[in-house]
């Protein structure tokens, strides 16, 4: 594409946009009105300067600079006839060069010249054409809030970081309030699903297991999960998806994630099917016994500590000399870890976009029912561990890269196990390495890529225990796990997950 440039004004002053193939550039406009961060009560906009130059340093020759907006952030643009007015919606990184900088959002506003009319509804629709280049402009959301959740922020995070960004890129918003547990799963399951390109969640990873498994529960199931993505926004403690995705900073970050919903692609996802004797529901996050699962859940009454509270369940545990017994038994497919490292490696160079699983109907498992044995090709563990902890997502927490090798959609569940007492030395240095994955490489830490699994938890007597299904209490019985490769998707501004450095 080559470059378009249209000349407008501003209290009568030229002002030159130019758009070619990389970026956006406004030129000779130092009048912008951009909001700051609140330092007092008195006043919290400021007449400044845009962000411009490699260093994104503002000195006096900037007043006549271009300012470089990527197409990625460029949310609108539309000629308006009755104003006679271009307006530019975009989101400007504060800190240019920093691939992990935070954004503002700007409305930028010119008057066209006389007889350029037909030229500037042009310029316009080529914006337009070429940032939503194999995308859906003006999508039509579905927001579900969780107010309750996480530290019950959605609703102040939607409001004020999320909604005017969407706004700007002029998404038609079908806004819900959750108003009880499983309302998003009921809300899903009878959604229309011709009515809606996205399903946004904007709360912590609760409400995300809910929207999938009201998918799943469809006669539809599998054309509702193509047809229909889901969008995240973090209003959680954890937030596991969303870190994995973009990473501990952005991933917290609700307007980059609001532009992944804006601008981001289907990124197909393993979902995993939980069997019990009496019901069946799906999990895209993780499956916990032992003292991972105590610390998700035998601490909830410490969920004001946000971050820190797995950190003190954890620690407690080690220091017990806690264990806890199972018999487990696992469809492995690949238990080397230099191999699993090396496959991991090769897949992030690869990087290529997925397809989410096409078909029709019901997901229909392919392993044996849980009365029936087990095939012979699978492998038991029987006896006492301290951790078994299933991830299809790298991180489950800041500070916790607990499973470095995982992908989004290689069609397995990776399984970290460590068995047995180990000792507090060993196991305190686990955990001290579990924030940069360098616990991977330990003799203690077992780690498996594996299709499915069965798993009986032993409740010692006087003792107690957890099952934790996506952070979530599940019963203290038999279970199986199936991964159905690329079952979901979500929105997603990469065509992988965070790259570990494993």
């Amino acid at each position: 594409m080559s470059s378009n440039t249209l000349f407008v004004e501003k209290l009568g002053k030229q002002v030159q946009i130019i758009f070619d193939n990389k970026s956006l550039r406004i030129q000779s406009d130092a009048t912008v009105v951009a909001p700051l961060k609140k330092k007092s009560k008195k006043s919290s906009r400021s007449c400044v300067c845009l962000p411009s130059g490699a260093a994104g340093e503002t000195t006096n020759d900037d007043l006549s600079s271009s300012l470089p907006i990527p197409h990625r952030n460029v949310l609108h643009a539309n000629y308006n006839i009755r104003t006679n007015m271009v307006q530019l919606n975009a989101l400007v990184a504060d800190k240019p060069t920093d691939p992990e900088s935070t954004t503002q959002l700007f409305k930028f506003m010119y008057t066209v010249k006389d007889n350029e009319q037909e030229k500037a509804t042009e310029f316009c629709q080529n914006i337009m054409a070429n940032v939503y280049r194999d995308l859906i402009p003006e999508k039509r959301l579905l927001i579900l809030v969780n107010p309750f959740g996480g530290q019950s922020k959605a609703k102040s995070i939607f409001e004020g970081k999320v909604k005017p960004v969407l706004e700007a890129a002029k998404c038609k918003l079908d806004i819900q309030y959750t108003e009880h547990r499983y309302h998003a799963l009921e809300i899903a399951k009878g959604l229309d699903i011709e009515s809606y390109d996205t399903v946004v969640t904007v709360s912590g990873d609760g409400l995300i297991h809910e929207v999938i498994n009201g998918f799943l529960q469809r006669p539809d199931a599998r054309e509702a999960l193509k047809k229909v993505s889901l969008g995240l926004i973090p209003a959680g403690t954890s937030n596991s998806l969303s870190i994995s995705m973009s990473g501990e900073k952005l991933g917290f970050d609700a307007t980059h994630n609001a532009l992944q919903v804006i601008k981001g692609r289907p990124l197909a996802l393993d979902l995993c099917s939980v069997t019990y004797d009496d019901s069946r529901y799906f999990s895209f996050l993780s499956q916990s016994f032992g003292i991972a699962a105590y610390a998700d859940l035998g601490t909830e009454h410490m969920r004001w500590m946000g971050d820190t509270r797995p950190v003190i369940g954890l620690m407690q545990e080690i220091f017990s000399k806690r264990t806890y017994r199972m018999e487990a038994s696992l469809l492995i497919a690949e238990s080397d870890k230099q191999k699993i490292k090396d496959n991991y490696k090769n897949s992030l160079k690869i990087s290529e976009w997925k397809s989410p699983a096409s078909g029709e109907g019901s997901v229909k498992d392919t392993m044996p029912a849980l009365s029936e044995p087990v095939p012979e090709n699978w492998t038991t563990i029987n006896g006492d561990i301290s951790m078994f902890l299933t991830s299809n997502v790298p991180l489950l927490n800041r500070g916790m890269l607990s499973h470095p090798c995982v992908s989004a959609n290689d069609g397995f569940i990776d399984l970290l196990l460590v068995r047995g007492d180990k000792g507090i030395v060993k196991q305190l240095s686990m955990f001290t390495n579990v924030d940069t994955g360098k616990h991977f490489d330990m003799d203690i830490v077992e780690y498996y890529k594996v299709k499915a699994f069965r798993l009986k938890p032993i409740v010692k007597p006087g003792k107690n225990a957890y099952v934790a299904i996506d952070g979530e209490h599940a019963s203290i019985k038999q279970f199986q796990v199936e991964v159905h490769p690329s079952l979901g998707s979500v929105l997603s501004l990469n065509p992988t997950f965070i790259d570990t450095h494993i």
